[in-house]
């Protein structure tokens, strides 16, 4: 009977914690629906309006709230945002990008302007919003788009081959001729070339470089590179570098898997120029190379250079 009493007393006890547990403030929140992001640009001045803005970086009244990521759902492709306030609120959301690619390194993309908007929150509702953005302004702010390839200009591509033992050429190809070359889903009539490399047969490796790049910010500052590429290979990425005493140095930095989509890549270059700081010019680079006996196709288009 004694361990009986002492089992009940137990459970008496643990009820009381159980019940004290879930005291206090249940609040319900409000919530925001994110929708996937609309970029629009200026095309003789930011080239296409190509984008893989992945997240949303949410303020609320200019305190940060989190970065949420947009993800597939049944119902849609969006982020379901919970806020815990009430009433008249100020939200910013600022576009977000995986850095070179990776899930591990999302950044609020600073080159994207942030969507701002007013909103009455009220507990348990759920409100719609499908953001936008642009490129900040090339006059109003430092942005400055150092180099822009979207293979358009035939007379006009800034890419070179780097030395004839990378004998591979580059080419243009058009949707017209060639359902591989990427497509503006807004301009189909004239903005529909691609740049195009093959190797095969007895060519087995390419690389190409841009011109010679002066006047980069070199501590501390944004230098990013955008493309939107596909391959049957592997891309190598890099940076060349004219420095005073070593002459040219080369940066292998990035490697693109191959796919067979079109992706869009934002690369950070801010690293190496910060710690090659006293180079006289930079080059960027693309190489990819094959096994004999293998082919491989590779497509690039809307190439941008852009700091702050």
């Amino acid at each position: 009977m004694k361990s009986l009493r002492y089992i009940f007393l137990f459970g008496i006890v643990l009820l009381l914690f159980s019940c004290k547990k879930f005291n206090g403030s249940q609040e319900i929140p409000a919530y925001l629906k994110i929708e996937p992001w609309t970029l629009t640009t200026n095309y003789d001045v930011e080239g296409a309006a190509t984008e893989a803005i992945t997240d949303a970086w949410v303020y609320v009244n200019g305190n940060y709230l989190g970065c949420y990521e947009l993800k597939s759902h049944t119902d849609g492709h969006y982020a379901m945002v919970p806020i815990l306030e009430k009433g008249e609120k100020t939200i910013h959301l600022y576009p977000g990008v995986k850095q070179n690619g990776r899930s591990s390194t999302r950044i609020q993309y600073p080159f994207y302007r942030p969507y701002k908007f007013g909103i009455s929150l009220n507990p348990g509702e759920i409100q719609t919003v499908a953001p936008s953005t642009s490129y900040y302004s090339v006059d109003s702010t430092s942005v400055t788009f150092k180099l822009k390839e979207d293979f358009e200009e035939i007379n006009n591509i800034k890419l070179y081959r780097i030395d004839t033992t990378y004998d591979a050429p580059l080419e243009q190809i058009s949707h017209r001729t060639n359902p591989n070359a990427w497509m503006d889903p807004f301009d189909t009539l004239n903005h529909y070339r691609s740049g195009h490399v093959h190797l095969g047969d007895t060519i087995r490796r390419f690389g190409l470089a841009s011109p010679e790049l002066y006047d980069i910010p070199n501590v501390g500052n944004y230098v990013l590179m955008e493309m939107d590429y596909k391959c049957d290979a592997e891309i190598e990425i890099g940076l060349y570098l004219w420095m005073p005493q070593d002459g040219l140095v080369t940066k292998s930095l990035y490697f693109l898997r191959p796919t067979t989509t079109w992706k869009k890549i934002y690369l950070n270059y801010s690293p190496t120029i910060t710690d090659y700081y006293d180079a006289a010019y930079v080059k960027f680079y693309l190489k990819g190379y094959i096994d004999e006996g293998e082919s491989a196709d590779f497509y690039f288009d809307n190439i941008k250079l852009i700091y702050r």
